[in-house]
């Protein structure tokens, strides 16, 4: 008699799989079971997230991509030490300090802040993966605070995008990147707590304040929107510790973009704070009755002329109304300081007015 064929071990293993899946599917307080023991639960789901995790990835995005083009940027410079117990015996040491700054052009220019680099005998750049480059001094304006640097490179580099700081408004997130301390890719966060700042130092222009952290070494960096995008330069806080307190001022992109142009036309050397020596405002209706000056006319009114100044000697006059300054247009007194700032010492302020009910155009060399 034969014997029947065994059944084989793969029908059971079958039916082992399709009762298993059949116990997952209407029993759910053994499937979650199940997922505890396969795999960490979170004590709030990622569906019930949603936004939440949407928005950190796009803070990681942010991070992701500025870790191409950050630096960090390292000077030296020679300093005398005293030592109290030993006099007469005092020697020069190398004196190190750390900032930041960001790649504006895959050639290998940097932007940081002139007090970055102001003094230094040696600058290095820092790059990701803690490349060490030697950095050659390409120029700097001194007022506007902004330096140019160029390292060499055998290959395009990452360069950041400028973006505009005209568009941004207050709440705006506004993301910093740097290396406070000398911590090197630290990442902070926060928003735009004014857009125009004014009148925080002598340099009169104006500045992006914003809440994100900002320490000694973040200066130089960039601050970013959620784009990724470069809408100012982290110069400096208000804070009477020297540490972060919640107040940060960055320069607006779009003023650097004018300071870089300033640069590219004085290669090599540092643009001084000048001075045009006038006193101005905007005229009120009665000003511009007595004076002939057109209602619809944008510009200042100059009402004081300091002796022996740049103005005086270049015959601009009292009672000028000055419209335009290196074809921009003036609307305040600050918009005449931006571009007296811009062109610095040894330049020429190229100016639209009216005199006596007449337009003319004087050119005016700022010096000392």
């Amino acid at each position: 008699m034969d014997r029947k064929n065994p059944i084989p071990k793969v029908v059971y293993f079958n039916f082992l799989l399709v009762f298993l899946l059949l116990v997952v599917v209407f029993f759910p307080e053994i499937r979650a079971s199940v997922g505890k023991i396969l795999g960490p639960s979170r004590p709030i789901s990622a569906s019930r997230q949603t936004g939440a995790v949407q928005l950190q990835n796009s803070f990681r995005n942010v991070y992701r991509v500025s870790q191409e083009f950050v630096v960090s940027i390292r000077t030296k410079k020679t300093e005398m030490l005293f030592d109290p117990y030993a006099f007469g015996k005092n020697k020069d040491e190398w004196v190190s300090s750390l900032g930041s700054g960001f790649i504006i052009d895959e050639r290998g220019f940097v932007l940081t802040n002139y007090h970055v680099i102001k003094d230094a005998e040696i600058i290095e750049v820092i790059l990701p993966g803690d490349r060490i480059y030697p950095a050659r001094y390409m120029g700097s304006h001194e007022r506007a605070d902004i330096a140019l640097l160029k390292i060499p490179t055998s290959a395009p580099l990452k360069a950041a995008t400028l973006g505009n700081s005209d568009e941004i408004e207050v709440g705006d997130w506004a993301i910093a990147v740097g290396s406070p301390y000398g911590l090197e890719k630290t990442f902070t966060l926060g928003v735009v707590s004014t857009k125009s700042r004014e009148d925080l130092d002598e340099t009169g222009q104006t500045h992006i304040q914003t809440d994100t952290a900002m320490n000694p070494g973040s200066s130089g960096g960039p601050l970013l929107n959620i784009y990724g995008e470069v809408i100012g330069i982290n110069r400096m806080i208000r804070s009477a510790s020297g540490q972060s307190n919640g107040i940060g001022f960055a320069i607006p992109i779009n003023y650097a973009k004018k300071v870089l142009k300033q640069i590219e036309q004085n290669v090599g050397q540092n643009i001084r704070p000048a001075v045009l020596g006038v006193m101005a405002t905007v005229p009120n209706p009665d000003h511009r009755r007595f004076l002939g000056i057109p209602f619809s006319a944008v510009g200042v009114l100059v009402y004081e002329i300091e002796p022996n100044s740049s103005a005086h000697r270049y015959n601009l006059k009292k009672l000028d109304f000055i419209q335009t300054a290196n074809g921009t247009r003036i609307r305040n007194t600050n918009d005449l300081r931006e571009q007296v700032g811009l062109v610095g010492l040894g330049g020429v302020l190229r100016l639209k007015l009216i005199r006596d009910s007449e337009e003319m155009e004087i050119s005016v060399p700022l010096e000392k």
